[in-house]
């Protein structure tokens, strides 16, 4: 019966269509497995200084040109002007700074000399690695390519009498010296070796061991601290590490983090500026590359992250539309794809009419807030009141709470109502937006100073792109906005109305509910299929009304899952007349205790003296634009810092 439906003819054209697909199948295969050891050998040769280096490092760093490098920085205006700023000088006499420092001139004294920029631009013919194991020890190794003739003349060993000459089994020779560290309460070394061409500095005698049995091949002369698998203890072994060099192409400078580890590590923990560690937990591990380019500086970023986000991309005709109508004064720009995150778009809307974002509250709590005080909320440590006397300029968030005051507000505190209020209001955005589909969203600020006793005024906006905005529900979104306005403004638990009215500013037509208690108001529009919500009039009308001149192109060719746009060109009003006027009381009070009387020096402040100082070290940097890309459980970044030729 089989034979009576397909005939012979059939089978043949079936069977030569399945020698085809498999034929196919193998060559896919084989061309996969060519790229794959081709993205290898790229990435062995690209990062082939790693191999020298022991396995289990925090951070590793490779330079293109280490003494170029050195000899820039040494020449530059830049490090002048770092120099003399607020923030170095500030940072020198913090903890951390001072402790490292203190080590560094244990390991200087065990030498003989000083290990600085001068002697390591000594140590390389050209490309140089480093990398740190251990922050708090200053557990490191240095690896440069060295001829034999600059060996000879290097300080290491014209200091060598300083060092013991140790000798392995195979004729190897390394020299070093004991190190009393941290006051003599642990036991260092400082070690150093040529070999095959390559000077190899460490400060762990352990360390140097492993990377001259690296270099040399010969792991099983080596014991101490190794792995079980001895011809595994390459840098270049870690699975991490592998599957980030095949795809960074080195150039300027290249850097590696073992996010995972620092994660853990204490120094880390306590000391990093930038943000909460617990932010970081979802990335393993990550390699950053610098490049120079013309009229700019390129830092691209590949992240390995523990999950794999959503993503989607923001559509370039949307981007487009995004750029079209942001004032090009605006000095901070981000967009988005929204995917199904209706929570994000909620929390940009919320952000762009009200500022701050109610805690999320985990359990109830009826007991007094007193009780939720530790001593260390109190008293200060030695270390603090030694290293940073003036702990009390900033206030945090507990300034704002009163030791007497009660948690129980019926069946909720304050704090829970109002967060209540916020997920109601995700809630109901979600179902406003649905049916009118969001492809992409953008939030953006304008900070100014003003005359008056408010003296500064932060005007915020969000633009959520819908695919159509006719679906849209205006009297639901009315609604949600009121409601969001009476959690977060008035008594918790009260029940407040706000009444929306239309009105033209600029001449365009918008919608408008007046927050009496506060003199202003909150305002939307809709500009074609854009939803446009913001905190202040005329800003809408600037972006209701479209294009702006001027402005520099910023949407990429490539997807983008995230744009942020950072204009330090508006730094002026944007950051110095606020910041200036917010913390003059504190400069003039910091001066009055050192000089008795009111000066004109300049602000130790941290807005108004190290931050303004860092911008004013970044003078040339005209606009920051950072680019974010999701794939399988990756992050690509690309941070690009265009300059302004006229001011470099």
């Amino acid at each position: 019966m089989f034979s009576n439906v397909i005939s012979k003819n059939d089978l043949r054209l079936i069977g030569k269509r399945t020698l085809l697909t498999v034929a196919l199948l193998l060559a896919l295969i084989v061309i996969g497995l060519i790229v794959s050891a081709v993205s290898a050998q790229r990435a062995e040769k690209n990062f082939e200084q790693a191999a020298d280096f022991p396995r289990g490092a925090l951070v590793y760093a490779q330079f293109k040109d280490l003494p170029a490098l050195l000899k820039q920085w040494n020449e530059s205006q830049l490090k002048e002007r770092y120099n003399a700023s607020v923030n170095f000088q500030q940072m020198q006499s913090r903890h951390l700074a001072m402790k490292l420092l203190a080590r560094w001139e244990e390991f200087n004294s065990a030498a003989g000399f000083a290990i600085d920029l001068a002697a390591f631009g000594s140590i390389a013919d050209n490309r140089a690695a480093i990398a740190v194991y251990d922050i708090g020890k200053l557990d490191l190794v240095l690896i440069a390519p060295l001829s034999e003739a600059k060996f000879e003349a290097c300080r290491f060993l014209q200091n060598k009498d300083s060092f013991e000459k140790m000798e392995l089994p195979d004729g190897m020779v390394y020299y070093l010296h004991d190190v009393e560290a941290d006051r003599g309460r642990q036991k260092q070394h400082i070690a150093f070796a040529n070999i095959k061409g390559r000077f190899v500095l460490a400060t762990s005698e352990a360390l140097l061991l492993r990377a001259l049995a690296n270099i040399n091949q010969t792991w099983g002369a080596v014991k101490k601290d190794r792995p079980k698998d001895h011809q595994k203890d390459r840098l270049t072994d870690e699975p991490d590490f592998q599957s980030l060099a095949k795809t960074v192409a080195p150039h300027f400078v290249t850097v590696w983090v073992a996010q995972s580890k620092l994660n853990d590590d204490w120094y880390f923990k306590h000391y990093w500026l930038m943000s909460e560690v617990a932010d970081l937990k979802n990335i393993r591990a990550g390699m950053f590359d610098l490049e120079m380019q013309q009229g700019s500086w390129v830092e691209r970023r590949e992240f390995l992250l523990n999950g794999k986000p959503e993503s989607v991309a923001v559509p370039p005709q949307i981007a487009g539309r995004l750029q079209q109508i942001v004032p090009a004064d605006v000095p901070f720009v981000q967009m988005r794809a929204v995917g199904g995150d209706f929570a994000g778009v909620a929390e940009l809307v919320s952000g762009a009419l009200f500022t701050g974002k109610p805690d999320a509250v985990a359990k109830k709590n009826s007991h007094k807030d007193w009780e939720r005080y530790s001593y260390y909320d109190f008293g200060a440590s030695t270390e603090e009141r030694e290293y940073d006397e003036y702990r009390y300029s900033y206030l945090s968030h507990e300034f704002d709470s009163q030791i007497n005051e009660t948690s129980d507000a019926g069946e909720h505190d304050a704090t829970e109502l109002r967060w209540i209020g916020e997920r109601r209001f995700a809630q109901s955005l979600q179902v406003i937006l649905q049916s009118a589909q969001p492809l992409a969203a953008a939030k953006l600020a304008r900070p100014r100073a003003v005359e008056g006793m408010l003296f500064a005024e932060f005007a915020r906006a969000s633009v959520v792109s819908l695919q159509n905005g006719s679906a849209l529900n205006r009297a639901e979104l009315e609604r949600a906005i009121g409601e969001l306005a009476a959690s977060r403004m008035m008594v918790a638990g009260a029940a407040g109305k706000f009444v929306w009215k239309s009105r033209r500013v600029g001449g365009v037509e918008c919608r408008e509910m007046e927050l009496p208690m506060l003199g202003r108001s909150v305002v939307y529009g809709l500009r074609s299929n854009e939803l446009i919500v913001a905190n202040n009039a005329e800003l809408l009308a600037e972006l209701m009304a479209g294009k702006q001149s001027g402005q520099r192109e910023v949407v990429s060719v490539s997807p983008v899952h995230e744009l942020t746009v950072i204009r330090l060109s508006q730094r002026k009003a944007a950051f110095d007349q606020i910041f200036a006027r917010l913390e003059e009381p504190m400069v003039k009070a910091y001066w009055r205790q050192r000089n008795g009387e009111d000066t004109n020096r300049p602000s130790q402040e941290f807005f108004s003296g190290e931050i303004a100082s860092l911008l004013d070290v970044a003078a040339a940097v005209e606009e920051v634009r950072i680019q974010r890309m999701y794939s399988a459980g990756r992050l690509r970044e690309e941070a690009r810092m265009i300059f302004n030729t006229t001011a470099r």
